[in-house]
């Protein structure tokens, strides 16, 4: 059964993908799965920085 999630598609060029592929393998991982935590903690780190008081 498809996701009903959100999906967003996003454009590399050849030797940015090659290094997260390399990346990946080193983390036993696939690019798709090392993206997903890059792009979780990247949110996370953003959030926190939104609620913290000015």
């Amino acid at each position: 059964m498809p996701s009903k999630k959100p999906q967003v598609s996003i454009r590399l060029d050849d030797d940015e993908f090659a290094f997260l592929e390399q990346w990946a393998e080193r983390e036993f991982m696939n690019p798709t799965q090392l993206v997903k935590i890059i792009v979780r903690r990247t949110i996370a780190e953003e959030k926190a920085k939104a609620q913290k008081p000015k």
